[in-house]
C-alpha cells in the first residue's frame, strides 16, 4: 500500500500481466503523484521568480501592511534589485567554459586477453623487423650501416609504447558512437540548460532512450516530474519509479505516440478533454493577468510513468564435453530444456529478478505502449540491477528538505529589497538645509517671486527694517536642516547584505571581477581561490550527474543501432570524423564512461597554454602552438607537446645527421685532393722518364742494349695506364660524393 492507493501485485509471471493489470499499474502510480495539487510544485516555480525578478507582495506584507491596512500615495514603492541573479550567471558562465573531458572504456571480460595478444603481434613484428635488417647487414655491409637500429625501436621501448598508446578498437568506435550523439543531440546545450535548473532548484532531471531508431535526450521541467527512491541513493535512475507529465500539442504528441494511436483516437486528440491552466505557459500567463490564453488553450495531458516490476528467468547450466567446465547461459520464462542438454547434465534454477516497465496515459483516457522497456541496462555481474529511463539528482537533501543557490539567497534578496524601500522612503522625506525669515521681513514694494529672485541670484536676502508699522528683530531669522542622517547607514546596511549574500554562494565581488583600489594582485588571486573552493562542490556532484548521462546515451544506441551505423561529425578543430558501428561489436561490448575532474583541467590547461610563448621561443613552429589551443583537455595538449618535442628531436637528429654527412664528404673531398696531387706528381715523374727513355732510345738505338730498353718503354706505357685508370675512378667518385 502507498497511501490510500494499491499498486497492483508485481511479481507475476508475463502471461498473467493482461491489459487491466498493465492500465491498473499506470493508474495506481499516477494516483500517488498529485502535480496539481503539490506544494513542492509550487515552492520550486517560486525559485525561479525569484531569479526572474518577479515580487511576491506576501513576501513584504509585514512591511507594506505594518497596521493591517495599505497606504495609499505613498512617496516610495517596492522594487526588486535583484541580487540572485547575477551570481548565478555567472557561475552559468563558468560551467559553459569548463571542458567536458570524458574517456569512454571497455569493461568486457575480454579486454585483458585482447590486450595482451595485441602486445604480443607489436613485438613479434618489431623481431621480425630486426631480424631482417640483421640479415641485410650480414649480406651488404654498407647497406646494413645504413640500415642500424632505432634505439626506440629496442623491444623495452617498444613495451613502454604499447602500454601508452594502446586503445580497444571497441573503446575507440565507442568514443565515436558517444560524439556522435552528444553533436546530433546538441547535449552541449541541454546540459547547460540543466545545470541552471541544479542552481536555481536544486534539481535536474532528464528522459533518455530510442524514438524513431535513433537515442533522444530531454530536459525535464522539476516541475513536472516526480519519482520514489531510497533515501541513500543519490540518482533517480537508481529508484523505484517515476513519472513524467507534459503538455503538448496534439502535433507533438503524434510524432511521438503515433504507432501506437488509432485513428479514432488521433481524432479525438483536436478536442482534448484534460486541459489544465496548470501547465507552466498557461500558469505564468494566468499569474500576470492574461487570461486571454485560456481560448488557446488546446495542450494535452501525456503522463509517461516508468517503474520496476518483476520477473522470472531461468540460468540453465550444464557441463561442456570438450572442455569439463561447467556452463552457465540465461532464459527467459517458460523455457524448455532439450535432451542433449539433460544428457549433460543440464538443469535449470529460476529467480525473481527487476525489470523496468513503462506507459504512458494521454489526456486521461487513452494507454499506450504499456511494455517493458527494451534495453534494461543490465549489470552482467547482477541480472537484478536495472536503470530507469528518467535520471536526475538533488543538490541538498540529505536528512533534510532539498535547497539551492537561490533558495539560500532569498532571505538575502528580502531584505536588499526592503531597504532599498525603506532608504527610498528616507530620501523623499530628506530635505535640504532650510533658512527661515519672518515673511514681514520682504521688503515693502516688493513681491514674494522677485524677494525668492534676489535670494536664489545673488544669496542676499534684502531686508526693509523701516516698514510701517512693523518692529523686526533680527533674532527672528533661524536655520532648520532637514536632512536624514540615516540614508549613509541604509547604504552600508546594503552593502553588508551584499557581502554575506556573496559569502554564502561562495561568489566573492573579487571574483565577480570588482577589485577594491588598495587591493593587491597576490590577495585578489587568493580570495578568488578561496571562492573558487566554495562552489567546486557544486560542479562536481553536477560533473557525476554528466557521467551518468553519457553512460546511459552510449547504452541505449545499441538499442537504437540494431543494423549498424554511419554516419559523421565535426570535430572542434573543424575536421570531418566518420563514424562505422558494427551493430553486433557495439551490443556485445560493456562500455564505460568517465568523465575527468574539470577544475583540475582548468588549472592544468591554463598552465599549459602559458608554455606557448617559450615553445615559440624555443623554435617550436607557431603553427604547432596555435594547434594546442584548439584542445580542451589537459591530456590532448600533452600528447600534443610531446608530439612536438618529438617532431622536434627528429629534427635535430637529422640535422646532426646532415652536418655529419657534410663533414665526411668534406674530409672524403679532401683525401681525394689528395690522392690526385699524388697521382700528379707520379705522371710528372713517368714523364720526365718518358723523356729520359726516348733521348736514350735515339742514342742506343743500334746498341746491344736495345731489347732491354724496349722492356722499360712497355712497363713504362703500363704505368701510364694504371695512372690514367686511378684518375678515372676518382673523378668518378668525386661526381658521386654530392649526391650521397
Amino acid at each position: 500500500m502507498y497511501g490510500s492507493h494499491k499498486i497492483p501485485q508485481q511479481r507475476l509471471p508475463l502471461s498473467k500481466k493482461t491489459k487491466k493489470w498493465r492500465e491498473e499499474c499506470v493508474d495506481a502510480f499516477i494516483n500517488l503523484s498529485k502535480f496539481g495539487l503539490s506544494e513542492r510544485r509550487n515552492y520550486l516555480k517560486t525559485l525561479y521568480d525569484y531569479y526572474n525578478g518577479e515580487i511576491d507582495e506576501q513576501d513584504y506584507k509585514y512591511v507594506l501592511k505594518p497596521y493591517g491596512r495599505t497606504r495609499e500615495n505613498f512617496p516610495s514603492k517596492l522594487r526588486n534589485y535583484n541580487i540572485l541573479k547575477p551570481i548565478i550567471d555567472l557561475l552559468l558562465g563558468e560551467k559553459a567554459k569548463r571542458p567536458l573531458n570524458f574517456t569512454v572504456a571497455v569493461k568486457n571480460g575480454d579486454a585483458i586477453s585482447l590486450k595482451e595478444e595485441a602486445k604480443k603481434q607489436t613485438l613479434i613484428a618489431a623481431i621480425q623487423k630486426m631480424f631482417a635488417q640483421q640479415m641485410v647487414a650480414q649480406s651488404d655491409p654498407d647497406a646494413g650501416a645504413e640500415s642500424q637500429l632505432d634505439p626506440n625501436q629496442l623491444p623495452k621501448q617498444i613495451l613502454e609504447q604499447f602500454e601508452t598508446s594502446y586503445v580497444d578498437d571497441r573503446a575507440i568506435k565507442g568514443q565515436h558512437a558517444i560524439n556522435y550523439i552528444i553533436q546530433n543531440e546538441e547535449v552541449y546545450d541541454k546540459l547547460q540548460k540543466l545545470f541552471f535548473h541544479f542552481l536555481v532548484s536544486g534539481e535536474c532531471y532528464t528522459e533518455k532512450g530510442v524514438r524513431r531508431g535513433e537515442p533522444f535526450y530531454d530536459v525535464l521541467n522539476p516541475l513536472d516530474i516526480d519519482f520514489d527512491k531510497d533515501p541513500d541513493i543519490d540518482f533517480v535512475e537508481d529508484g523505484d519509479w517515476a513519472i513524467v507529465r507534459k503538455f503538448a500539442h496534439a502535433s507533438t504528441i503524434i510524432d511521438q505516440f503515433g504507432e501506437y494511436l488509432s485513428d479514432a483516437q488521433i481524432l479525438e486528440l483536436e478536442n482534448p478533454q484534460q486541459t489544465s491552466v496548470d501547465s507552466y505557459l498557461l500558469y505564468r500567463a494566468e499569474a500576470s493577468g492574461a487570461d486571454d490564453n485560456i481560448y488557446r488553450n488546446r495542450l494535452v495531458e501525456c503522463v509517461t510513468v516508468y517503474w520496476k516490476s518483476r520477473k522470472r528467468i531461468g540460468f540453465v547450466s550444464y557441463m561442456d564435453p570438450t572442455t569439463g567446465a561447467v556452463e552457465e547461459f540465461e532464459t527467459p520464462e517458460g523455457y524448455r530444456m532439450p535432451s542433449e542438454m539433460k544428457e549433460l547434465g543440464g538443469k535449470v534454477t529460476y529467480e525473481w529478478v527487476n525489470e523496468v516497465w513503462k506507459g504512458t496515459k494521454i489526456d486521461g483516457r487513452f494507454f499506450v505502449d504499456i511494455n517493458p522497456v527494451s534495453n534494461q541496462r543490465l549489470s552482467l555481474d547482477n541480472p537484478s540491477r536495472c536503470k530507469l529511463p528518467v535520471n536526475g539528482r538533488k543538490y541538498s537533501d540529505i536528512n533534510s528538505n532539498n535547497v539551492s543557490i537561490v533558495s539560500l539567497g532569498i532571505p538575502y534578496q528580502l531584505n536588499y529589497n526592503i531597504f532599498k524601500y525603506r532608504m527610498e522612503l528616507a530620501i523623499a522625506r530628506s530635505k535640504d538645509i532650510i533658512a527661515q525669515f519672518d515673511i514681514n521681513m520682504i521688503p515693502k514694494k516688493w513681491d514674494m517671486d522677485k524677494f525668492m529672485y534676489y535670494v536664489e541670484g545673488t544669496g542676499i536676502a534684502w531686508v526693509d527694517y523701516n516698514k510701517e508699522g512693523m518692529q523686526l528683530s533680527p533674532q527672528h531669522q533661524s536655520v532648520l536642516d532637514m536632512s536624514i542622517k540615516t540614508i549613509g547607514q541604509y547604504i552600508s546596511l546594503l552593502e553588508s547584505i551584499q557581502v554575506e549574500w556573496e559569502k554564502i554562494s561562495g561568489v566573492n565581488r573579487q571574483r565577480q571581477g570588482s577589485i577594491g583600489q588598495y587591493e593587491g594582485k597576490g590577495s585578489s588571486q587568493q580570495a578568488i581561490v578561496q571562492s573558487s573552493h566554495i562552489t567546486e562542490d557544486i560542479f562536481r556532484k553536477f560533473a557525476n550527474f554528466e557521467q551518468r548521462e553519457l553512460q546511459g546515451l552510449l547504452d541505449y544506441s545499441k538499442e537504437a543501432w540494431l543494423t549498424g551505423k554511419k554516419g559523421m561529425y565535426v570535430m572542434p578543430d573543424s575536421t570531418m570524423q566518420y563514424v562505422d558501428i558494427d551493430s553486433m561489436k557495439h551490443m556485445e561490448s560493456e562500455y564505460g564512461v568517465f568523465v575527468s575532474d574539470a577544475g583540475v583541467d582548468i588549472e592544468k590547461l591554463k598552465q599549459a597554454k602559458g608554455l606557448a610563448q617559450a615553445m615559440i621561443q624555443n623554435g617550436t613552429p607557431a603553427s604547432e602552438v596555435l594547434d594546442m589551443f584548439d584542445t580542451d583537455n589537459f591530456a590532448g595538449i600533452k600528447s600534443k607537446i610531446k608530439k612536438a618535442e618529438k617532431a622536434r628531436q627528429e629534427l635535430e637528429q637529422a640535422q646532426q645527421q646532415a652536418q655529419q654527412q657534410a663533414q665526411q664528404q668534406q674530409a672524403q673531398i679532401q683525401q681525394m685532393g689528395i690522392q690526385q696531387q699524388g697521382i700528379d706528381k707520379e705522371k710528372d715523374r713517368q714523364l720526365e722518364i718518358e723523356l729520359a727513355l726516348i733521348a736514350a732510345e735515339s742514342r742506343n738505338s743500334e746498341s746491344q742494349d736495345s731489347m732491354k730498353m724496349q722492356d722499360m718503354i712497355k712497363k713504362h706505357e703500363q704505368k701510364d695506364r694504371e695512372l690514367d685508370i686511378k684518375e678515372q675512378e676518382l673523378a668518378q667518385k668525386m661526381n658521386q660524393s654530392p649526391e650521397q
